[in-house]
């Protein structure tokens, strides 16, 4: 059974349609009551409880009617978590600290199969081989769950008037190897089912 990525470019809700398609997209494939796995490891802890407002709020307004099921993602049990779930949502915050709580989480990959895995802004870092951190302004290399590139934030104000969007394109279309790179722009996302 295959594993649904979705690479989301930042701010779901900056998309022209507020984040409808994403939000169904997201639990597509899988049956009420949709289990989604919250995770805020790129965010400080005392951020969780107000991400969970917005997320409960951010679904139940596309999924209108529908059942949902949350769970904030915990370091110590993130794998059995995963196991419970339809649907992993990684968010975005500062993608060193994602990357190191990540790998702290032993074998959670392992759980993948059947799953959508979804990741925004740093959460997208964390899925691909590389990215460009555009706030630290360094090209940076993730856990490599799928073989692409990706650029978030593409051409928006972010971190702005400190990004070239053409360099840092064209500086991660040519970092280390020759893989496929995703420009996404705020609220764009793409799928891959591998």
């Amino acid at each position: 059974m295959a594993t649904k990525y979705i690479l989301i470019g930042g701010y779901p809700r900056k998309a022209p349609d507020g984040g409808k398609a994403l939000a169904e997209e997201m639990v597509r494939g899988f049956k009420e009551p949709y289990k989604i796995l919250v995770c805020y490891f790129a965010r400080p802890k005392y951020q969780w409880k107000l991400n969970m407002v917005e997320d409960r709020l951010f679904f139940g307004h596309h999924l209108k009617g529908e059942k949902l099921e949350f769970e904030i993602a915990q370091v110590g049990t993130f794998r059995d978590q995963i196991k419970w779930a339809d649907t992993i949502y990684i968010r975005g915050g500062r993608t060193q600290r994602l990357l190191n709580l990540l790998r702290e989480c032993k074998d959670w990959e392992k759980e993948l199969e059947g799953k959508t895995l979804a990741g925004s802004s740093a959460g997208a870092h964390a899925i691909v081989k590389y990215f460009d951190n555009l706030d630290e302004l360094r090209l940076g290399e993730g856990l490599g769950l799928l073989r692409v590139k990706v650029l978030v934030h593409y051409r928006s104000n972010y971190n702005a008037p400190n990004i070239d969007w053409d360099k840092a394109e064209i500086d991660l279309r040519n970092y280390k190897e020759d893989l496929p790179l995703y420009p996404l722009a705020e609220g764009e996302f793409k799928v891959i089912i591998q």
